[in-house]
């Protein structure tokens, strides 16, 4: 096996992100990470055409952490996600990218 198959492999596994700070019922969540293919197709979603740049960025990120819960949850609808209050999403775009190493700001841009 090639390092890229292990690195593919690896990114196939689940990641546990602890919620249990945002009083979700739930103690955590798990997350997969969106692979290079899946960030451009939702770049080139027709609906972010229109946008400005920074409500695209906003709304990219939003998709973003919710695409990745989605693909441990397929019961997750988007439009629910986006009915829960700002901070929440915030402090839970925060949980997801803290637990990918990921820093510099959630899904609402900032």
């Amino acid at each position: 096996m090639t390092w890229l198959e292990t690195a593919i492999d690896k990114a196939n596994e689940p990641i546990a992100v602890d919620v249990s700070h945002l009083n979700l019922d739930v103690k955590e969540i798990t997350v997969l990470p969106l692979s290079a293919n899946e960030y451009q197709m939702l770049k080139n979603d027709p609906e972010l055409r229109n946008l400005t740049l920074e409500d695209r960025t906003e709304r990219l990120g939003l998709r973003m952490v919710f695409e990745m819960m989605r693909k441990c949850d397929d019961d997750l609808n988007f439009t629910q996600f986006l009915n829960l209050p700002l901070n929440t999403i915030g402090e839970l775009s925060n949980a997801v990218m803290d637990s990918l190493g990921i820093s510099g700001g959630g899904a609402l841009g900032e």
